[in-house]
């Protein structure tokens, strides 16, 4: 298990090594609060940053008196060349979990990358990238992971205008390696998303993060939530940072999932 969560952190500081060549390639220029806020709304964008979304798990397991916790780090790093950008966007969970066990620890590495061919369409307009997602079997108890290595296809679609960002993230992976006593993976994730820019750095997103089990049984499919969050871009001297605040609603989910979800997001921006 030690081993597992070693390569997990790892695999991160190796993608988070990689931000100061992604910075080198980024165009360059000065980027407003307002700036700033359009471009983390917008998961294409060739943006460095570094978002800790904390999400406090409400309602757990069996009579719904369980909680779990989970931190997400979830570096941005953007890859910017002549005829387009590639987006990396590793995913590493720290959870604390009440259910299905009492046990802490690093979860399965998540890394989504996605090639987007360049058009007209980097600041207004729509844009289109697809790629890879593969889930890596870090995780430090299997309570905490699926125990699984899986690929598949991803994708991005985002159109882009001064006042809004509208678009979707999609993925499925099948596991391809891992431990042969545990359950097979077959996984389709959606995520849509409606975000307002408002002035000042403000911005309001409306969210689902959609997810479709195949190898569950048909009443523990589904996990849909439905939430919103606000956020706003600071700065700390000159250094800008987004600060947000949201919730979700499982209007379904598996049986014993949380019926609800408190999060928090801190974003730490490396602007061009």
């Amino acid at each position: 298990m030690r081993c597992r969560r070693h390569r997990a952190w790892l695999a991160l500081l190796a993608l988070l090594g990689a931000a100061p060549l992604a910075a080198q390639q980024a165009p360059a220029g000065s980027a407003s609060s307002d700036d700033i806020a359009r471009k983390l709304a917008d998961p294409g964008a060739a943006l460095i940053s570094v978002p800790f979304q904390y999400n406090y798990q409400g309602s757990v397991g069996p009579g719904g008196d369980a909680h779990n916790q989970q931190l997400k780090i979830q570096p941005v790093i953007p890859f910017v060349g002549d005829s387009g950008k590639f987006i990396l966007r590793p995913i590493l969970p720290l959870s604390w979990n009440q259910f299905p066990q009492d046990k802490h620890g690093t979860g399965d590495l998540f890394v989504q990358g996605y090639y987007i061919p360049k058009t007209a369409a980097e600041a207004h307009g729509t844009e289109f990238g697809y790629g890879f997602a593969a889930l890596l079997d870090t995780a430090s108890h299997d309570s905490l992971g699926t125990g699984k290595y899986s690929l598949g296809p991803a994708f991005i679609l985002v159109h882009k205008t001064k006042a809004w960002t509208v678009g979707a993230l999609a993925n499925h992976v099948w596991s391809v390696a891992g431990d042969d006593d545990r359950e097979d993976v077959s996984s389709t994730s959606v995520q849509p998303f409606v975000t307002r820019n408002l002035p000042d750095g403000w911005s309001l997103s409306v969210t689902s993060e959609t997810n479709y089990n195949w190898k569950a049984a048909s009443g523990d499919a589904w996990t849909v939530p439905l939430g919103a969050t606000v956020s706003k871009v600071l700065r700390l001297g000159h250094t800008p940072i987004s600060i947000g605040v949201g919730g979700f609603y499982n209007v379904d989910r598996p049986q014993y999932a949380s019926r609800w979800t408190g999060r928090l997001i801190v974003t730490l921006v490396f602007p061009e």
